[in-house]
């Protein structure tokens, strides 16, 4: 920019009335290099004609000069030549080394949150895992009755007494529940176990080991236990009564024909077989009691 002579006529009043640089820069707060510039007419050093403007009216206010004679002498702002100072270029390389850090630090930050977010999946699936697997116990106590049998539970098969357990069943189930066996008579001289000819005629099979006691006419004929695919034959003017301790473990015929099962395997049955058909004695005996 063109020295005007504003800068001279400042310093001359400024020297006049004897203040320094500095105490125009206090009163101011204007940099002492722009005022020293403003002096010199080196407004290229100011940051731009708006600012070289008020730097200097500024400055004339403050030796009470009217500053609006010494403001015509400067171009207006529209017709300012002087260029803005340009921001202070940044180094190239702190700008991509500034880039990179900013890129690293976002992944990071991803990869914290990543990380996070998985550790809170695996808690929450565990913790639900572990709830559900305390929890199916108690519902299904609380879906099922008292003393209801247990759907999901498979049914296991009864172990076969053993010959001592079943001496025992047949006395407690005697002791227990009332006979309803006839009176003793005497037998004729054809009722006997073999199959000689007469009105009942009945056939006992074993599929494995049973104790079994037989009456026939109310005599008691055999007791003992018949070995797998043991088969004995009895005949009876009246009745034949049969007693096991192995219900399953028997097949009966009656007359030529079969009976269906007396019971499951190692269950105590009694059952009286005549002409007219089989009559179902007793069932299980029931619990004997403790002994002190």
């Amino acid at each position: 920019m063109a020295s005007f002579g504003i800068g001279a006529k400042l310093r001359q009043e400024r020297v006049g009335k004897g203040l320094a640089i500095d105490d125009i820069a206090r009163d101011t707060r204007i940099s002492p290099r722009f005022l020293e510039a403003i002096e010199t007419d080196d407004y290229s050093t100011l940051p731009g004609l708006l600012f070289a403007r008020n730097f200097v009216r500024q400055y004339a206010l403050t030796l009470q000069l009217d500053p609006d004679p010494l403001l015509a002498e400067l171009p207006k702002q529209d017709e300012s030549t002087v260029p803005l100072p340009n921001p202070p270029a940044r180094a190239r390389s702190s700008y991509y080394r500034d880039r990179q850090l900013r890129s690293l630090l976002s992944s990071i930050v991803w990869l914290l949150l990543l990380a996070g977010a998985a550790g809170l999946g695996a808690y929450a699936y565990k913790h639900l895992n572990y709830s559900l697997r305390a929890a199916a116990p108690q519902a299904r106590s609380i879906d099922t009755p008292a003393g209801a049998p247990d759907l999901n539970s498979r049914p296991t098969k009864p172990a076969p007494a053993t010959i001592e357990q079943t001496q025992t069943a047949v006395e407690q189930t005697k002791e227990a529940a009332p006979t309803t066996t006839p009176p003793a008579r005497s037998a004729p001289a054809s009722a006997s176990t073999s199959a000689t000819a007469g009105p009942v005629q009945v056939s006992v099979t074993a599929s494995e080991r049973a104790w079994v006691q037989v009456s026939v006419d109310g005599k008691t004929t055999f007791i003992g236990t018949l070995t797998p695919n043991e088969t004995k034959d009895i005949s009876a003017a009246e009745q034949v009564t049969v007693l096991t301790g192995n219900a399953g473990a028997l097949t009966i015929s009656l007359n030529g024909k079969t009976l269906e099962s007396l019971g499951p395997r190692g269950h105590v049955r009694e059952v009286r077989l005549t002409a007219e058909g089989p009559q179902f004695l007793s069932k299980d005996p029931p619990p004997a009691p403790d002994r002190l």
